[in-house]
């Protein structure tokens, strides 16, 4: 993924040996009903299969193994591998499985969810104060899924909390103007982000130990309008914020089309923003030790993350 004039940060799953995966750039199971539209909704999900990610659809509150639905040995077993062949017959494929009378016979008995899929790479406008804004800053981000612990790093005081809305692309761009951006999307999911701040309230030196969460699934394009999607975060059971994405969307789809100038963005690229501006060092998104963290959305669902104990 190239980065023009942006200096940049590492995202990697947990699990992964050896160097990171996934860029991070500082360009500057609740679903709820609503503006998704559509009669059946293509909320997908990543889910442990005996210690490997499976690709999975929610329905009816409920997992369902999508490639044993379809029941043909080609179909993509990972939402990664099924962004990569989104279009056309694949898609048309889990659509149909899903809307078969006998699909609830593979549903998946005490699922596992993990973090829906690992982009490419995960391009996200530096928060207010962030390490990253630095130049030539570069520090691995790891990647937590739903309900996971959020490991406190060393040395924090507290952590500045910074809700966000990915895309995730399904087609591949080059000089791409912002009204066409929506066409190459895949779809969308959410991500919680954090600033780790010491006690002057100055950021850390480093991200890392701090994971960006991302889920709970990716929920298709044509089933939503970004525009109007209603999100929520909260923190131990209190809300900080609440809104449409309104002009946030428009916002994302900007960014996405200034990165693909001069530069050809790939199926799984992901691209980030926060819908709910704040000030540097705001203390409403303090967060402590121990804290609960909740962000849903329509459609999306509820991603839910505690924050672990000082080390």
């Amino acid at each position: 993924m190239v980065s023009p004039g942006a200096s940049s940060s590492i995202a990697r799953r947990p699990d992964a040996p050896g160097p990171a995966r996934f860029r991070e750039s500082n360009r500057r199971f609740s679903g709820w009903p609503g503006v998704c539209s559509g009669s059946l909704k293509m909320r997908l999900v990543t889910y442990d299969r005996r210690g490997h990610r499976r690709l999975g659809a929610i329905l009816d509150g409920r997992v369902v193994d999508l490639p044993d639905a379809v029941g043909h040995p080609a179909f993509p077993a990972t939402l990664e591998a099924f962004v990569q062949s989104s279009r056309g017959t694949v898609l048309d494929a889990a659509r149909a499985a899903l809307a078969r009378e006998d699909v609830m016979n593979h549903v998946v008995q005490g699922a596992r969810i993990l973090p829906p899929l690992f982009p490419r790479s995960l391009l996200i406008p530096a928060a207010p104060g962030s390490p990253a804004g630095g130049e030539g800053a570069d520090v691995e981000r790891r990647i937590a899924g739903p309900e996971q612990e959020i490991p406190w790093p060393a040395r924090a005081a507290w952590l500045d909390y910074e809700p966000k809305v990915a895309a995730v692309l399904g087609l591949e761009m080059t000089d791409v103007e912002t009204d066409g951006v929506q066409d190459h999307v895949f779809g969308y999911t959410l991500v919680s982000d954090w600033v780790a701040k010491d006690a002057s309230g100055d950021p850390l030196g480093t991200s890392e130990g701090v994971p960006l969460a991302i889920g709970p699934c990716v929920i298709t394009t044509d089933e939503c309008e970004p525009q109007t999607m209603f999100l929520q975060a909260k923190v131990e059971g209190q809300e900080m914020a609440k809104g449409n994405l309104n002009g946030a969307a428009r916002s994302l789809f900007a960014m996405i089309a200034a990165a693909s100038r001069g530069a050809t963005l790939e199926r799984a690229d992901a691209f980030a923003l926060g819908p709910f501006p704040a000030k540097d060092d705001d203390p409403g998104r303090r967060l402590w030790p121990g804290a609960t963290v909740e962000l849903a959305a329509e459609g999306i669902g509820t991603l839910r993350n505690r924050l672990g104990a000082r080390p």
